[in-house]
């Protein structure tokens, strides 16, 4: 039997008041260690208000593969300046992880459930990008990330895509949350990307593409992220605003802001949604009853990101030129 060939993995996550899961990401990370896979860390943490900070220090005293750099990010201005700042940070923690002798690098959010031999099934076959698949329950989970070859995203529901196949290794544009990667691509300056449609982690995968990188989904293997985790990081309504140009509706804008706030719970779990999605109906509703056949708009902005709040802006629109 031919022996593997033997890979060296830095794992790279980042940790915002994560101490509920460090212990367990670091044993399930730790048992990926095998014969023909060495493994070591690369590490950001900022902004926690929990022991997140102690606890992954306390890691690295342990051990010495551990990479560690706090940088805080906050305030958050907005929905544009989290992305931007979460790319700077996942490019700290790949810039720490390019210095050593990896072979291959794996972005892997931190509060997943992960096989204890994920990269031994990820590097079974080679690929230059291959990913999991990942769920939330019964559900597709990251539907932002993953893209069919199409470039059209995958759904939460079943089938998830035209293009996914069952305990297959399914090539795909893009896909997230936990991903390996050659580190051959970020030597030749791939990075994280600061816009959201085209950026992040689907900007690593598009921008790789260019240079003759390929992307895969391998649905032999799938990671989970825990309902309770994801709950955690859903956003709430936190102000409802008003933005009036004729005088005549503001006090009818001022009421339906009013019955929004008071009536509407909301829980949504990205701030980048449409507001004609179906969970703002109620929202709809509100503003159709009080301003008739007027026409409105409803749009979202984030609130805070530290106190995960997202606000909503009704308006009027204004009253159309009339030409000379």
């Amino acid at each position: 039997m031919n022996n593997p060939l033997r890979r060296k993995v830095a794992i790279c996550a980042l940790f915002r008041n994560s101490a509920s899961y460090v212990d367990y990401f670091r044993a399930v990370m730790s048992s990926q260690t095998r014969e023909h896979i060495e493994l070591l860390f690369s590490f950001v943490e900022g902004d926690s208000t929990d022991d997140t900070k102690t606890r992954l220090q306390a890691w690295a005293a342990a051990d010495d593969r551990v990479i560690l750099s706090h940088v805080d990010v906050e305030p958050v201005a907005d929905f544009a300046d989290r992305v931007t700042k979460w790319a700077m940070l996942g490019n700290v923690a790949v810039e720490q992880a390019l210095p050593t002798d990896c072979t291959h690098v794996l972005w892997c959010e931190s509060d997943l459930v992960i096989p204890f031999d994920l990269l031994d099934q990820l590097l079974a076959d080679p690929a230059d990008i291959v990913a999991p698949a990942i769920f939330l329950g019964t559900l597709f989970y990251d539907t932002w990330g993953f893209r069919g070859q199409d470039g059209i995203r995958f759904s939460n529901e079943a089938p998830y895509h035209r293009e996914f196949r069952h305990q297959a290794r399914v090539p795909l544009s893009s896909v997230g949350s936990c991903v390996l990667f050659r580190r051959e691509l970020f030597d030749q300056g791939v990075r994280f990307r600061g816009s959201y449609d085209d950026g992040l982690l689907v900007g690593v995968c598009r921008d790789a593409a260019a240079l003759g990188y390929h992307t895969f989904m391998d649905s032999r293997v799938a990671v989970v992220h825990p309902t309770s985790l994801w709950k955690r990081q859903q956003y709430t309504l936190g102000a409802v605003d008003v933005q009036c140009f004729r005088p005549e509706h503001y006090e009818v804008l001022a009421s339906a802001a009013q019955r929004v706030a008071s009536e509407v719970r909301i829980t949504i779990g990205s701030v980048d949604m449409s507001s004609d999605h179906p969970v703002f109906a109620p929202v709809h509703a509100i503003m159709h009853a009080l301003l008739a056949d007027a026409p409105y708009a409803v749009r979202l902005r984030l609130s805070s990101e530290r106190d995960k709040q997202y606000a909503l802006i009704l308006s009027d629109l204004p009253a159309p030129r009339v030409l000379p």
